[in-house]
């Protein structure tokens, strides 16, 4: 079994990392959950950091980031640019939260602060018409989310698998080997807490307070990790 390259685009403060791992460590986690046999490979594309050649790899996973897919730093150029390559060299590609934006970004599409403003805690997102491989439409499976950034225009090609009440830009498919989701299926609900109370003052405490009731709602992250899986080649 071939492994699964993750792209990391963050570093976890050390308070939170401490007790929750670093991003991969959490995809690492979920994911091999569901089947311990899978194998993958971290690489720190935040620090430019990225495999010489990705023959030997079933796809590429980005994981989410504090950064913005609009931003101008070296390391975010050069990963659209890989991106490119990835979708043309036809590698199966999953993006998570800010992944699902970079891509976007980085194939024609738009990325902007959501009008309005932090979505976070547990969200219902509702299958499009288009999404008739994942299930009926209008169909609702609950994710977490964490993001003040939106796609605005989605990138050519694309289909909108699903959307919530806050993000018509949900979950996304571009081909039969790329596909999105702006939510977090990796995350638990200790650390999307953990999350929230280290940015309260950013976010607010009235919407903290609202996302912090709603992690008693059902999560149906499992559905979401096995997509991505199937995506992948690892299903």
């Amino acid at each position: 079994m071939k492994p699964i390259a993750i792209y990391n685009t963050d570093t976890i403060a050390e308070s939170l990392a401490r007790e929750h791992g670093q991003y991969p460590d959490m995809f690492i986690k979920s994911l091999g959950a569901i089947n311990p046999a899978l194998r993958f490979a971290r690489f720190d594309v935040n620090r430019e950091v990225y495999p010489e050649s990705l023959a030997g790899y079933a796809g590429v996973l980005i994981t989410g980031s504090q950064s913005a897919a609009y931003d101008s730093d070296p390391w975010i150029d050069r990963l659209k640019a890989n991106i490119v390559d990835l979708v043309e060299l036809g590698v199966p590609l999953v993006g998570i939260c800010f992944g699902h934006q970079i891509i976007h970004q980085a194939l024609g599409g738009r990325v902007q602060k959501a009008a309005g403003g932090w979505c976070v805690g547990v969200h219902a997102n509702r299958l499009t018409g288009a999404a008739v491989d994942y299930g009926p439409e209008g169909e609702v499976f609950n994710l977490l989310s964490s993001h003040q950034d939106q796609v605005t225009d989605c990138a050519p090609g694309t289909e909108i698998l699903a959307s919530t009440a806050r993000c018509p830009v949900a979950m996304t498919r571009i081909g039969d080997r790329v596909l999105t989701f702006q939510g977090h299926p990796e995350f638990t609900r200790d650390y999307a807490q953990a999350l929230m109370d280290w940015r309260r003052e950013r976010i607010g405490v009235t919407v903290c307070e609202a996302a912090m009731a709603s992690l008693s709602q059902p999560l149906d992250e499992q559905r979401a990790l096995h997509w991505m899986l199937q995506t992948l080649g690892q299903k």
